[in-house]
């Protein structure tokens, strides 16, 4: 039975640690429109009664204890973060997310591996891109000697969720994934929306079918007992060659690299295999390869509820290497569906 992992209260980073998460809670504590990281809680009014709450509302979102009187000692967002950072561990999820250099923005994108694992395919999202956003790339657990890959898609998300949440301070709201990435990032962005109440912004970037039990479009995809048994073989089979080379000191060689890959994508394809997610309210970009298209977009439309915007948009070109082939055109999509969010949810009533 697949029970899901409890979501964490949200974990620190280090510097000014979570300061935008409590510049907000500052502001809805004392009931002003916003407030700055460095402004002071005292500056802003803030009293003996309204320093209760605020504490109290920070213990409970960051899961710590804390006095009243704290607040003479970090009376700013900032300073009051860099405490919260001393005070919480680092989740251990946290090793997984690389920020992408060369970015200039400010609101974190999070882009999920593919099959593979690999982090490396974030280095083909432009220059405009990240003059707008700061890219996070995710790669995947048990890539790295010593390391397990986690063995089942609630593990996975829950455990990306907390990565993120430590990184940025905040829980991810635009999420994307590279093939079957596109499958976690939907897994991730429901966290959010269990979590805040808010619909993430979802870009899956030439997503596989969903419940395809061979995460590509073929003729037959349905998931049988034969299937499983096969995909369970090629688990248990490279995990033990994994672990026969670790154990005989052979781990880092070329042969025992190549064999803790094999292992960590068994692993994801058996987690990933057959699933197909419920529908729950977000915004979903979907950027097909002319050749997945036929097999995905309108199966992607029907997935979403009445609750989610979705674009779909078909690029030329074979799966392979799509995101290379493309990178203009996609970081292109990208800005203009998340701009076109922005001002779709400023107009939103107030209630949703």
């Amino acid at each position: 039975m697949n029970v899901r992992p409890i979501i964490q209260p949200i974990r620190a980073i280090p510097s000014d640690g979570p300061a935008h998460v409590i510049a907000g809670i500052f502001a809805t504590e004392l009931q002003i429109p916003t407030a700055d990281i460095d402004d002071s809680f005292f500056d802003l009014g803030g009293d003996s009664l309204t320093a209760e709450t605020l504490v109290l509302a920070v213990q409970n979102r960051f899961g710590i204890k804390l006095q009243t009187s704290v607040l003479l000692a970090a009376p700013t967002p900032r300073e009051f973060g860099r405490l919260v950072a001393s005070l919480t561990p680092t989740h251990p999820a946290r090793q997984l997310i690389v920020p992408v250099s060369g970015g200039s923005g400010h609101e974190p994108i999070a882009m999920i591996h593919g099959i593979s694992g690999s982090a490396l395919f974030a280095n083909r999202f432009g220059k405009r891109l990240k003059e707008k956003y700061a890219v996070m790339a995710v790669r995947g657990m048990g890539l790295e000697p010593g390391e397990t890959p986690y063995s089942n898609l609630d593990e996975i998300s829950a455990n990306y969720f907390e990565g993120l949440t430590s990184v940025t301070g905040r829980h991810p709201h635009i999420i994307g994934g590279i093939c079957l990435g596109g499958l976690l990032a939907i897994e991730v962005g429901r966290l959010t929306y269990e979590v805040t109440g808010e619909r993430p912004a979802l870009l899956l970037i030439d997503p596989p079918p969903l419940g395809s039990a061979w995460l590509k479009p073929i003729p037959d995809d349905r998931m049988t007992a034969s299937r499983r048994r096969q995909i369970t073989r090629k688990v248990v089979y490279w995990r033990l060659l994994r672990d026969g080379l670790n154990a005989a000191g052979l781990g880092q060689t070329r042969i025992g690299r190549h064999t803790r890959q094999k292992a960590f994508k068994s692993a994801l394809v058996r987690a990933a295999a057959g699933f197909s997610p419920s529908s729950y309210p977000c915004d979903i970009l979907v950027l097909a390869s002319s050749e997945w298209s036929a097999a995905t977009v309108e199966q992607y439309r029907g997935w979403a509820s009445e609750k989610t915007r979705i674009k779909t948009v078909v690029v030329p070109g074979t799966h392979d290497k799509f995101r290379e082939a493309n990178m203009e055109a996609i970081d292109d999509e990208i800005i203009a569906f998340l701009a076109a969010r922005d001002v779709a949810v400023m107009r939103e009533p107030a209630s949703l």
